[in-house]
């Protein structure tokens, strides 16, 4: 998967060089990426899937860049102290985040619109975790819908810790869903201080829904390889990333 998100699209005989593994287990394994809608299957080989119309399980886009978003959630917790009131959203990076807060840090008080987030944040019974309550997205185990964006609207908190489809620097970030888009902007707005966790992957792209304006972002955590973000962010966004100790 790493692969064929760094090259779009990667060929049999490349797998098969790279890997060291025979092709049997190769078109084995390509069939199920394929059949998981992770990958398409092409002339030669796997191609990434750049607009699916069904999103990767939770569980299986937390397989991609897994190293990338340890690093973001090893960053990012330095920004969380013990009793502070923070959102967390329902994405797979932060999930990552959630589970160094809930090793790393006690007595929180957390929103969050994730069931599997709010799952892991009370295995630290110092936690107090609020769910926002709505209909259940089953790709994601994220909560969205009227009720949920009317329940955002009545919460506040310090801190907002929230990922996103896509990131364009002189715009903002973006969603694919709208409830999603409409639940992170009304936390945003209901809180102080926003911190985005993202990954390099997500960065100069654009989807759906614009989400969250640049001018609303304080900080930005993602992992090394964020070079071109450095000279494209405005002055008065923070980023940390990867090569910051």
């Amino acid at each position: 998967m790493n692969l064929v998100n760094e090259r779009s699209f990667i060929s049999m005989k490349e797998l098969k060089n790279i890997l060291g593994v025979s092709e049997i287990t190769l078109r084995r394994d390509m069939k199920e990426l394929s059949d998981r809608a992770l990958v398409q299957k092409v002339y030669g080989g796997i191609k990434k899937i750049d607009s699916s119309p069904l999103e990767a399980q939770f569980t299986e886009r937390r397989m991609i860049h897994t190293n990338e978003k340890a690093l973001i959630a090893k960053r990012a917790i330095d920004f969380v102290e013990d009793e502070d009131a923070i959102f967390i959203d329902a994405s797979s990076t932060t999930f990552e985040f959630a589970k160094m807060c809930r090793e790393k840090r006690n007595n929180l008080h957390v929103v969050t619109s994730s069931l599997i987030t709010a799952l892991e944040l009370i295995k630290n019974p110092t936690n107090t975790v609020t769910i926002i309550g709505g209909m259940i997205r089953n790709d994601n185990m994220s909560v969205i819908g009227f009720t949920a964006e009317k329940m955002a609207r009545e919460l506040n908190v310090e801190k907002v810790f929230i990922s996103c489809r896509t990131f364009e620097p002189a715009d903002g970030t973006f969603e694919t869903n709208s409830s999603e888009s409409v639940i992170k902007n009304t936390m945003v707005e209901n809180s102080n201080k926003v911190f985005l966790l993202v990954d390099s992957s997500k960065l100069f792209k654009k989807s759906t829904f614009f989400t969250i304006p640049i001018e609303r972002i304080n900080v930005i955590v993602t992992d090394d390889k964020s070079d071109d973000l450095i000279k494209a962010l405005p002055s008065n966004v923070k980023l940390i990333n990867g090569k910051v100790k």
